[in-house]
């Protein structure tokens, strides 16, 4: 149960730390236990990733659990994610709706990267405004980090919202999931709503299909940035590709016949609703079955260009005529 977890984390991390990190029982606690306990949680959410550390290769200040949505990240390395933050001093823990770093670090620096943090979770939280407050007013963190450089003194500028757990008097399971449940139906819809990204409606953009940004409205900005994001889902497009093939499902193309080994297993994935029929702002369904078709380069950015059918089995039909 979850609440038995995080309160073991608590109990035992001090203690272990105090061991040496290679083989240590709780550290295989962390990393391949705790992560798959948690999906039976939440069945309603099964495309999000599980993970939990106790450091890499040495004992980390304080461990954490970070669940990804593939659409934005894979790692806590970047991106933004729901995740439980223990202090440093083990007694409390926080479900904060936080950000990856690491890179960011290693191309500005520590000072900068903070306040690129601290933005970012302002525009995770304009995003949300209204939508969040009553759930999760905790809106600054303490870690107890022991420098301003330490990653737990990295994780506090990248907090947007979020609760604060007092472990010895933790929540049951049941009420922690209900928390976690609406982080997570947050973490979907701030996707859905743009994310941390900036809409940069003036610059040209390096995305072959993206149409004219300043002929578009707001909603439909966003509507067109969430469906690249995730027709661009590495994990999702190799789903697709698995079950649709490889071959062009609008005019027939395969690369590798024309290109040899160098085609080999390349294609696009098409997110199949209509960019006008997505709701603003709202997450969609991901069936790599139903919800996706595979495309050529050629097909696709006829899909997207201004004035193209609305809808797949259109399109093709206008292909099969041409």
């Amino acid at each position: 149960m979850i609440a038995e977890a995080l309160q073991r984390i608590s109990r035992e991390y001090a203690e272990a730390t105090r061991q040496p990190y290679a083989g240590h029982p709780l550290a295989h606690y962390i990393r391949h236990d705790v992560p798959a306990l948690f999906p039976q949680h939440f069945p309603q959410f099964p495309h999000l990733i599980w993970h939990a550390s106790p450091g890499i290769g040495l004992w980390a200040d304080a461990p954490w659990i970070g669940v990804f949505d593939p659409i934005v990240t894979e790692s806590a390395q970047n991106g933004y994610y729901p995740v439980y933050l223990f202090s440093r001093s083990l007694d409390r823990v926080y479900l904060s709706l936080n950000q990856g770093m690491a890179q960011l670090r290693q191309e500005f620096g520590d000072n900068q990267t903070k306040e690129i943090l601290s933005h970012r979770a302002t525009i995770l939280r304009n995003r949300l405004a209204g939508l969040y407050e009553d759930s999760f007013p905790t809106k600054e963190i303490d870690l107890q980090p022991t420098g301003a450089h330490t990653r737990l003194a990295m994780y506090e500028p990248g907090h947007a919202f979020g609760l604060m757990y007092e472990l010895a008097t933790i929540p049951p399971t049941d009420r922690l999931v209900e928390h976690a449940t609406r982080m997570l139906e947050l973490y979907e819809l701030a996707t859905a709503r743009g994310g941390t990204s900036e809409f940069d409606i003036g610059q040209p953009s390096p995305d072959p299909l993206q149409p004219d940004l300043g002929n578009m409205t707001l909603d439909e900005i966003r509507r067109y940035r969430y469906h690249r994001s995730i027709e661009r889902n590495p994990r999702l497009a190799r789903e697709v590709k698995r079950i649709h093939g490889y071959s062009c499902q609008v005019c027939g193309f395969n690369f590798e016949l024309t290109y040899g080994p160098l085609g080999r297993e390349y294609i696009e994935a098409h997110h199949l609703t209509p960019l006008a029929q997505l709701p603003p702002g709202v997450p969609v369904q991901l069936s790599p079955r139903d919800d996706f078709a595979v495309v050529c380069a050629n097909c696709h950015r006829m899909i997207h260009r201004t004035g193209a059918p609305p809808s797949f089995d259109e399109f093709r039909r206008i292909s099969a005529r041409g």
